[in-house]
């Protein structure tokens, strides 16, 4: 994607064609359909620009060319965060966004949104300007670095537009500027970030969070209490939306929030810190507490004999409760996985499932996919992030595994076989965590079966395959897949990349 130039593209508003115009001018390979109120809304703002921009270039100058350098409808890949309009000085110093409204909204939103707009793009530039334009009004907002939004004019946005700093700009690849790490918020890695509310709910975890809200809110004692299920896939954001419920929640109840793997200091720090949340491991659950409100994450993960008591708990004290899980579709789930997942399906009396797009980095989801299932290949997939290398001897696997974690890559460990090389990180040790860069090491247990499934053969082989699993899905930025004495499978795994 490239930038283009404003007034050339919003004359075509009203033409069937404007949509094509777009891509043309940005060079995007998918075409996207906007609407009729998108492009009309853009003419607009540049309409009411226009006689301001003229009074500046009286001297002959293309008045026209101030309007250069924007990116339209530019989306985060990882997150799925839009921007209407977006321009980036050449130097990344200056910011400019503008959002488009086609109908008047409340003013509280309009400042909801730039307020959100200025955290993603405060990770490029702590110069950040940012106006809201609504057509139906003709009214342009701006919103401060003190967080203050006030009414402004096509006067005083020409006047930023024509700023000099603003005559160089990002012509192209933007996503350069947008890392996953600046965003993809974990609560146990992150715990201060975390704490200090430095995070934002994808519009999914918001509708989830005002769905679950508003069904405590009609919780009554008289009634049975609600068991609400949230489901999604690696990286949805299931773990973040359920720490952000723990901490609205424990400003009217006391809340338990128990975690299905073992507690990271993440963890420990966040259950010190926030008051009215006890955070525990299932293993530690106590049952003669006193809680209002019951959260679990992962928690197919947990034994079914502590299931019995929090179930038993759950319905004794008639308390609300909230369970979050991946059902590791990809992997083939394991047994005792699959029951914990039929009973808590049999308890739900909601069930939430995350469809949105995936948060963690999507070349890297999109391979893991493959991985799993070769006939889930895509087209078009840029694999630069990913390194598929081989090793014959153990020897070459350790020299190739000390030249990654040099370089800052954190080994998961898979048990038994080959997997177990050098330390490395353990099922335990990564449940709800995320990392920049992850090596794994498949050896010589694993192959595709006649359906194109991933298997593995042996001892501890569904664990090692549903850590595997784990172990990617928790990839921000690179990974790294080792082979090891297993050139079958090395070759079929290399060719995904090539499709």
């Amino acid at each position: 994607m490239k930038a283009m130039n404003l007034y050339l593209v919003s004359r075509a508003a009203g033409s069937s064609d404007f949509s094509l115009l777009v891509r043309e001018l940005t060079g995007e390979i998918h075409y996207k359909e906007y609407s009729r109120h998108e492009a009309e809304s853009l003419r607009a703002l540049t309409d009411g620009l226009t006689p301001h921009l003229m009074d500046r270039c009286r001297d002959g100058g293309s008045w026209a060319s101030f309007l250069d350098g924007f990116y339209f409808s530019y989306t985060i890949a990882h997150i799925s965060k839009e921007f209407d309009l977006l321009k980036i000085t050449g130097d990344g110093d200056c910011v400019l966004n503008i959002e488009l409204k086609s109908e008047s909204i409340e003013e509280e939103r309009i400042s909801k949104q730039l307020a959100q707009n200025r955290y993603y793009l405060s990770h490029i530039s702590k110069t950040i300007y940012s106006y809201t334009y609504v057509m139906e009004t003709g009214t342009l907002y701006v919103l401060n670095d003190k967080g203050h939004m006030r009414v402004s004019s096509m006067a005083e946005l020409a006047e930023v537009l024509c700023k000099p700093v603003f005559a160089e700009y990002v012509e192209k690849d933007l996503d350069l500027y947008f890392r996953a790490a600046d965003y993809l918020i974990s609560p146990a890695a992150e715990p201060e970030k975390f704490l200090q509310g430095g995070y934002f709910l994808t519009n999914q975890q918001e509708e989830f969070k005002r769905k679950i809200l508003e069904t405590l809110k009609e919780d009554t004692p008289d009634s049975p209490a609600p068991f609400i299920v949230v489901i999604g896939a690696a990286g949805t954001g299931k773990t973040l939306l359920l720490f952000d419920l723990a901490m609205a929640l424990s400003k009217r109840k006391r809340v338990l929030l128990l975690h299905g793997g073992r507690l990271q200091s993440g963890h420990r720090i966040i259950d010190e810190r926030l008051r009215n949340v006890d955070l525990r491991e299932a293993d530690c659950f106590d049952d003669t507490a006193d809680y209002t409100c019951l959260l679990a994450d992962e928690a197919n993960r947990i034994p079914a004999d502590i299931m019995d008591r929090v179930v038993s708990y759950v319905r004794g004290h008639n308390v609300p409760c909230i369970m979050t899980y991946d059902p590791h579709l990809l992997a083939g789930r394991e047994t005792t996985m699959m029951q914990a997942e039929e009973r808590i399906t049999d308890l739900s009396t909601q069930t939430l499932e995350f469809t949105g797009n995936i948060r963690i980095n999507r070349p890297v989801f999109s391979f893991l996919k493959a991985l799993f299932h070769q006939k889930n290949l895509p087209s078009a997939v840029d694999y630069s992030c990913i390194d598929v290398l081989y090793g014959r001897m153990r020897e070459e696997v350790q020299a190739i595994l000390l030249y990654y974690m040099n370089k800052g890559y954190r080994k998961i460990t898979l048990p038994g076989g080959g997997g177990e090389i050098g330390e490395g990180l353990g099922a335990d040790e990564i449940v709800g965590l995320e990392f920049d860069c992850v090596l794994v090491i498949v050896d010589d247990r694993f192959y595709y079966d006649e359906d194109m499934h991933l298997r593995a053969d042996g001892p501890a082989s569904g664990e090692a395959l549903n850590l595997l699993y784990e172990g990617i899905s928790r990839t921000r930025e690179k990974l790294c897949v080792l082979v090891y004495h297993n050139e079958k499978l090395f070759s079929d795994i290399l060719r995904l990349r090539e499709r």
